[in-house]
């Protein structure tokens, strides 16, 4: 057996033994939506650490143990902002995100006093801007997964931003294998073409309307008018290819194939997750401004 074949099929059996715990475990209403905490804990602790690996690579000290802790936090925090009014608290947030600004400002005031007085004043800056920059680029981000799930018909809308992703990722593959001929030529992803991405966006917003269509059909429930979805879909296959792109430049900076090896077949979590993370708060505010869903 080739490499290459030994490869695929590993990425396939993991796909196969993951992907069922996945989305289980993001649909679920079970025990308040815990789950959903669980994962977004999960994905997001994980992809952090394994960007403060990828930064020090390039040479950054950053704070992983104080970085790791703010992100829990965080996490715990927007579940709260979700799901107040399930367990009796609604009150618990006052509705904005200061508590937010608050655990940022005191992990932001307790690294600047590891780094006082626990290393060189060499790198400091550096090393608490890739610090703080992992909680807003990964974290943040994702633990938007919860917000979504937490919306009136929040189940819906969370199947079809990760079915969209996946079928995005794979036409891009595809489209390129098959059709591409002209190059980008982006300085972190030489090898991707227009093609590739014309492919992707094309099934993107195929994948959108039809998803939407089946809800409304089968549910009753009406998620996206079709230009509402022509717009999602859109803005779900070009901020998709921002975050795989994002990534890359990470990877690229600091030498490096993949973010880790968690996930086998596919590398670390964050090249699993890598076009989810960008798309996920985009997805999530579309909804809320334009849809009123809340």
């Amino acid at each position: 057996m080739n490499s290459r074949l030994r490869e695929t099929l590993i990425r396939i059996a993991s796909a196969i033994i993951a992907l069922p715990i996945y989305f289980f475990a993001i649909i679920t209403d079970a025990l308040y939506s815990l789950p959903v905490l669980l994962i977004s804990l999960l994905v997001t602790l994980v992809c952090l650490y394994e960007f403060y690996l990828i930064a020090e690579h390039a040479g950054a000290k950053p704070f992983k143990a104080a970085g790791m802790i703010t992100a829990a936090s965080l996490n715990i925090l927007i579940y709260l902002y979700g799901y107040g009014k399930v367990l009796g608290f609604s009150n618990f947030w006052g509705m904005n995100f200061q508590y937010i600004i608050f655990i940022i400002t005191i992990f932001v005031t307790v690294i600047c006093i590891l780094h006082l007085f626990k290393r060189p004043i060499q790198g400091g800056i550096f090393a608490i801007s890739v610090t703080l920059l992992g909680l807003i680029l990964v974290v943040i981000p994702f633990a938007h997964i919860i917000l979504v799930k937490s919306l009136r018909d929040g189940v819906f809308y969370i199947m079809l931003l990760n079915i969209t992703v996946m079928l995005n990722d794979v036409a891009a593959y595809f489209g390129g294998v098959l059709f591409g001929k002209h190059k980008i030529n982006f300085p972190v992803s030489p090898n991707k073409s227009w093609e590739g991405y014309c492919f992707a966006l094309f099934f993107c917003v195929l994948s959108t309307i039809i998803f939407s269509q089946f809800c409304l059909i089968f549910y009753d429930r009406n998620l996206f008018s079709l230009p509402e979805a022509v717009i999602a879909g859109i803005l779900i296959s070009l901020s998709a290819a921002i975050g795989d792109l994002v990534e890359s430049a990470a990877k690229r900076d600091s030498g490096i194939k993949d973010s880790g090896s968690i996930v086998p077949g596919h590398g670390g979590m964050w090249d699993v997750f890598d076009a989810m993370i960008f798309t996920m708060p985009l997805f999530y505010y579309y909804i809320v401004f334009f849809k009123d869903i809340h």
